[in-house]
């Protein structure tokens, strides 16, 4: 990188090294970084181009650029993200919300009843359950998940957005024998982004999927389908009647149409926004 201490400057020579390093859309993470280090807005960036960048400044940014050329996500970097109108704090090791994730709320929100008891599995941050008690004022939600980094990230990110008075959170193994007893089951609504990657899948992930993301959230298992059959085995239970919403991978729709449609009356599968079969709606 260059020794200017002009701002422009540095940013220029940040994307150029991420360029280097093979890092997607190198501009962007430069910008975001930047804005993080300096605390301004990113089009304060470009309007205060010849500010000169003190020392205490660049010693923050250059192990911020350091970090991100090591693959470390940008997510991580950052700490939080916008989740479909929610503040999502986040830490390394849990599964980084995605814009693919918040589609899946949007096409909840559409259809949630009145009054929604809602059951989020596998909860992560609490991105899909916060999320859908600010779009719902009168939904409650019960989230659930094995890891118990994750559970106390999501009461965190309620409570960070003001509804934690309608999210309970639960540290809980989809596959403990008393599942659906124990997560206080039925609900009107069972809504879950679960791990759906195969295990011989993991070497082609990107490495800051690979490397830095939590495995469980990610690999389901040899098939990938692990998940979704231990769901669809609990939906009598949980689910006499309601609106079931999964998003898969890629190559499971069919599959998963197959496993599903004895369940329920009606299903669906819905597109995200590049075209691809990524939602389940099913309805009892």
């Amino acid at each position: 990188m260059s020794e200017t201490r002009r701002l422009i400057d540095l940013l220029s020579a940040t994307d150029e090294f991420f360029k280097s390093k093979g890092i997607e859309s190198p501009r962007r993470n430069a910008e975001a970084l930047f804005a993080k280090a300096l605390n301004m807005p990113r089009i304060e960036l470009y309007i205060q181009h010849d500010r000169p960048v003190k020392d205490s400044e660049l010693e923050h940014l250059r192990e911020l650029i350091r970090q991100r050329s090591k693959r470390v996500p940008l997510q991580y970097l950052l700490g939080e993200v916008e989740f479909f109108d929610a503040r999502i704090q986040l830490k390394q090791g849990l599964l980084i919300p995605r814009p693919e994730t918040e589609e899946l709320v949007e096409q909840v929100v559409k259809i949630l009843p009145d009054n929604a008891r809602v059951l989020d599995v596998g909860c992560g941050t609490g991105c899909i359950s916060v999320a859908l008690a600010k779009a719902n004022s009168d939904c409650t939600i019960v989230s659930i998940d094995i890891d118990a980094d994750a559970v106390a990230q999501t009461a965190h990110n309620a409570s960070l957005n003001s509804v934690e008075d309608r999210v309970k959170t639960l540290a809980l193994d989809l596959f403990d024998q008393e599942f659906a007893k124990k997560c206080g089951g039925p609900f009107d609504v069972v809504i879950s982004n679960p791990p759906y990657i195969r295990e011989d899948e993991l070497p082609s992930l990107e490495p800051e999927v690979r490397e830095f993301e939590n495995r469980h959230a990610l690999i389901s298992g040899p098939t990938g389908f692990e998940y979704y059959e231990r769901i669809a085995e609990l939906l009598p239970a949980l689910l006499p009647s309601g609106i079931a919403a999964l998003e898969f991978g890629m190559t499971q729709a069919e599959h998963l149409r197959t496993l599903f449609a004895p369940h329920f009356s009606a299903l669906t599968i819905h597109h995200d926004l590049q075209g691809r079969d990524r939602y389940l709606i099913g309805r009892k």
